[in-house]
């Protein structure tokens, strides 16, 4: 891996401030190996933004690291941007790919290190992201290290959203119904982001699916939150998180989806949720690996059986609303005067419909 020093690399005229200005990041102390760090980088006609990406990895003046680019056939100038810093590039290619989803995979492939995430071509590493990784991730007792995130409008003058970070609330039914999702900024250990890899059927949200599939079988305890702000996300009128909003949403279905199939769930809720999934004949359900208490996710199953028996009430569906309501009352729904009117109107209306 060759050692950029910031100062040396190519400039450009018209830019300023991080990561253009030539700063380096503070230098911790570290009294043991540093940490190898992968950042894998998926391109597809982004060049007006990678050159700046790329600009923020080389210059945290890290010495372990390494920069996968897995292009997608770019016709713009993106491969003029990668030859002009191929010296501290330790893989890329180009060529035509499946999506998004599948570059970050063989990225993964080519991945080598102790510490892995995807950081696309249009976002930025903050200044001294690599050395604050170094010093908090214990690699020992955490899988995962959720740090902050900085959102911005165009370039870095003009901040947007503070010190978002992956959210992490009181059980994982907590997590997985806020849905507070935060990737730039979430690094994984390699064995673990290796094993869980990327599903492919996911194009708006891998992310989402990858942080799902780890809490089902992880839950909480090897989460790591740390304070610092580790990287900088862009928002544009092209980008996906932007330009296609309503394709994030879709996408999102099929990982609730996919939860509730595997927890299980009896066929009048699973129904339910297929109805948010355009085109479902077209999906491929996938059964998540479960290793943590079903109680643990009690809030995200009961609130989305309430909602199907609103549903299921409202076409007069009985029988289906009854199923429900059992469903929300077994993961714990509180006895109020709601849940009190829904058990004597079903219990009399699903056993005329059974009649």
């Amino acid at each position: 891996m060759p050692f950029a020093v910031p100062s040396l690399l190519p400039k450009t005229a018209d830019k300023s401030g991080w990561p253009w200005s030539g700063q380096l990041p503070v230098m911790y102390p570290c009294t043991t190996s540093l940490p190898k760090i992968s950042i894998i980088t998926p391109s597809f006609n982004q060049g007006i933004y990678l050159e700046e990406t790329i600009q923020s990895i080389v210059a945290q003046n890290y010495p372990n690291y390494e920069l996968i680019i897995i292009d997608a056939g770019s016709t713009d100038n993106t491969l003029e941007v990668i030859h002009k810093y191929e010296p501290w590039i330790t893989y890329w290619v180009s060529e035509k790919d499946r999506g998004q989803s599948h570059a970050i995979s063989k990225g993964l492939d080519q991945a080598t290190g102790d510490i892995i995430n995807w950081l696309n071509s249009d976002d930025l590493l903050a200044p001294g992201a690599f050395y604050a990784l170094a010093e908090e991730f214990d690699l020992n007792r955490y899988d995962v290290l959720c740090g902050y995130c900085d959102y911005f409008l165009e370039d870095l003058n003009h901040l947007d959203k503070r010190n978002e970070r992956m959210g992490v609330f009181g059980t994982v039914g907590d997590t997985l119904l806020k849905c507070h999702i935060n990737q730039p900024s979430t690094f994984f250990k390699a064995s673990v982001i290796k094993e869980l890899n990327i599903d492919e059927q996911f194009h708006y949200t891998m992310d989402v699916d990858l942080w799902y599939r780890y809490l089902l079988r992880a839950g909480h305890n090897r989460i790591q939150l740390s304070d610092k702000l580790l990287t900088y996300f862009r928002l544009h009128g092209t980008s996906k998180s932007v330009a296609e909003h309503t394709r994030f949403q879709e996408d999102l279905h099929k990982v609730f989806y996919n939860v509730m199939y595997s927890l299980n769930q009896p066929a009048s809720l699973m129904h339910y949720m297929s109805l948010k999934i355009a085109h479902f004949e077209r999906f491929v359900p996938k059964r998540y690996k479960v290793g943590i208490p079903e109680g643990a996710i009690n809030i995200f199953i009961r609130t989305y059986a309430w909602q199907a028996l609103c549903y299921y009430n409202q076409i007069r569906n009985y029988q289906s609303a009854y199923q429900c309501l059992e469903i929300a009352r077994r993961h714990g729904k509180t006895l109020d005067i709601d849940l009190l009117r829904q058990i004597i109107k079903l219990s009399l209306l699903s056993r005329k419909v059974l009649k």
